[in-house]
């Protein structure tokens, strides 16, 4: 079975997940956040996910979502 891409890994947690922050998803995939923050740059540019931002407890946090139009390409509906 063909190893899953970063990209893949990030797309496929997003989609089972829901919005995440970069922490979350840095425990969800075991990739390090230096390429996470690369991949997720150049899937936002791709437009395959969106930004934005969480507000906790006085903290800003940034989120990612998957765009569902993505979903249908990765055969989740």
């Amino acid at each position: 079975m063909k190893e899953l891409s970063q990209k893949q890994k990030i797309l496929l947690v997003l989609a089972k997940r829901g919005s995440l922050t970069l922490e979350e998803l840095e425990r969800y995939t075991k990739i390090p956040r230096n390429s996470l923050l690369k991949n997720l740059s150049e899937l936002k540019k791709e437009g395959k996910i969106t930004r934005g931002w969480l507000h906790i407890a006085g903290r800003k946090y940034r989120k990612y979502s998957i765009k569902t139009s993505i979903l249908k390409e990765l055969g989740i509906e």
